[in-house]
């Protein structure tokens, strides 16, 4: 079971890729860095949630599929989907490089989910 909690996306990050390591970003009571969710492509998400739930997701929040040699799930702005589930809550990120030099992190969104009725 998976359920959408109605927040606005929001921009965290803005500016040199190795400050944005250095930051912690307190998103719903929860403490989150950039390495907890960066090596968790969207992608890896499709093994854990049924077929359907993941479209609909993906559809939710309008992020762009590019197939090539690894598929990769893109926000508006063209960076690259990451997600974390933390204590039944699945976080959407956004993160990269736009434009050159200057990198972005956004939170796309957050959603309750139950691993146990999936």
């Amino acid at each position: 079971m998976i359920r959408k909690n109605e927040i606005t996306r929001q921009k965290l990050f803005d500016g040199d890729e190795q400050e944005c390591l250095k930051e912690i970003f307190e998103i719903e009571n929860q403490k989150i860095r950039l390495i907890d969710f960066y090596n968790n492509p969207l992608r890896d998400l499709k093994k854990e949630l049924a077929g359907e739930i993941f479209d609909t997701i993906v559809r939710e929040n309008n992020f762009n599929v590019k197939n090539s040699f690894m598929e990769k799930y893109r926000s508006e702005e063209g960076l690259e989907v990451h997600y974390l589930i933390k204590d039944d809550i699945l976080y959407l990120f956004s993160f990269g490089e736009f434009p050159p030099g200057r990198y972005m992190l956004f939170l796309e969104s957050i959603y309750h989910y139950n691993r146990q009725n999936d």
